[in-house]
C-alpha cells in the first residue's frame, strides 16, 4: 500500500495557496488499482472520508479520486481533460506517455536506497542458477506485491511453461514473513521488491545472509504524479511541486512517509526521460488494452460514499 502515499499527499499537501474563497474548488485525481494490491474494496472506501477531510482542511479542495485498472485508460482520461492529476508507477507512466504525449511529471518518489528494482530470491544453499532451474517449485508472492515486481516477473518468466516456476500468491504473509521462510528453507523462492530486501537486511542481518538473489531486474523509473499540459497553470504546477517536495518536513508528511516507506518526493531530474525511454524498450506498451474493464473503485464524496 506504500504508493497510496502519492494519493494522500497529492491531495492533502497541496499548498494552502490553492484554497479559494467561498465554494471549495474541485480537483480530480486518477490512480491505479495496482497501488491497492491486496486491499479490500471496503477498506479503500474507508480511506475516502479522512482523505477528503484532510484535503479540505489543508487545501480547500473538495476532491474526488477515481481508481482505474488500466494505466492507458487513466492516460486517456487525462488526455480528454477529465482528470487534473494522475498517479502512475514509473513503467506505466512510460506507457501513458505513448498514449498522451503531453503529460508532464510534477514530482517523483524517492524510495529508500534510491532504487526501484524487483528480484527473485532463494535460500543461500539453493542449487538453482536461474528461474528455469526451479522447474516445479513455486515462487511465493507476498501480500502487497509491487506492480514493477510483477512486470519484471512476467518478463523473466516469458520463455517458461505456465506451470514452471509459477507464482504462488501468499496474501496472508508480508514480504518480511516470506523472506524469513526463504531464509529458513521453508519456502523455495520469493518475488520481492529491493526496498523490502534492503529493510530485511537491516533488521535481520543473520537471516539475510541465508538468502541470495537468483534473478534481478534493471532499475525502474520511480513512481510519478503528473498532469496534462494545460490542466494546471505553470504557477499552480510549481506550487504542487513545491508542496510535495517539502512534504517530508511536515509532521503529517513524516508520518505518511514512514507508513509507506518513502523518503519523500522530488522534482524529476534530467535523466528521468532517459530512464522512461530505456524502460519502454524493456517493457513495451501491452499489445492489447481492455478499455471496457470496469474500474476497481473510487474515493468520492456525497451520495457516492453511501453506495
Amino acid at each position: 500500500m506504500r504508493l497510496c502515499t502519492l494519493l494522500a499527499l497529492a491531495a492533502t499537501l497541496l499548498l494552502p495557496e490553492f484554497a479559494r474563497a467561498a465554494e471549495p474548488a474541485q480537483i480530480k485525481i486518477g490512480m491505479l488499482s495496482g497501488m491497492f494490491r491486496d486491499v479490500q474494496p471496503t477498506m479503500i472506501q474507508a480511506l475516502a472520508k479522512p482523505f477528503r477531510e484532510l484535503m479540505m482542511k489543508q487545501t480547500g479542495f473538495n476532491g474526488d479520486v477515481e481508481v482505474f485498472d488500466d494505466p492507458l485508460v487513466l492516460a486517456a482520461q487525462m488526455r480528454d481533460k477529465k482528470l487534473t492529476l494522475g498517479v502512475f508507477h514509473g513503467f506505466e507512466y512510460a506507457w501513458a506517455k505513448e498514449a498522451c504525449e503531453d503529460l508532464v511529471p510534477i514530482v517523483i518518489t524517492q524510495p529508500p536506497g534510491g532504487k526501484v528494482r524487483a528480484m527473485v530470491v532463494v535460500n543461500r544453499d539453493s542449487k538453482a542458477k536461474s528461474l528455469a532451474d526451479l522447474k516445479a517449485e513455486k515462487i511465493a508472492l507476498p501480500r502487497g506485491a509491487k506492480a514493477h515486481s510483477l512486470a519484471f516477473f512476467a518478463k523473466v518468466h516469458a520463455d517458461l511453461a505456465e506451470t514452471e516456476a509459477a507464482l504462488k500468491p501468499m496474501s496472508k504473509l508480508t514480504p518480511e514473513d516470506v523472506l524469513e521462510r526463504v531464509a529458513m528453507g521453508e519456502i523455495e523462492a520469493a518475488l520481492v521488491d529491493a526496498t523490502v530486501l534492503e529493510g530485511f537486511k537491516m533488521l535481520q542481518p543473520s537471516a539475510f545472509k541465508a538468502i541470495k538473489i537468483l534473478e534481478q531486474s534493471e532499475d525502474f523509473p520511480p513512481a510519478v504524479v503528473a498532469y496534462r499540459k494545460g490542466m494546471l497553470s505553470d504557477a499552480d504546477a510549481e506550487r504542487v511541486r513545491a508542496g510535495l517536495s517539502s512534504a517530508a518536513k511536515t509532521a503529517s508528511g513524516k508520518m505518511l512517509m514512514a507508513m509507506w516507506n518513502l523518503k519523500g518526493f522530488t522534482e524529476p531530474d534530467k535523466d528521468y526521460d532517459t530512464s522512461l525511454a530505456a524502460c519502454l524498450k524493456s517493457y513495451p506498451v501491452p499489445a492489447k488494452v481492455d478499455a471496457t474493464k470496469p474500474r476497481a473503485g473510487s474515493l468520492t464524496g456525497g451520495e457516492k460514499e453511501k453506495k
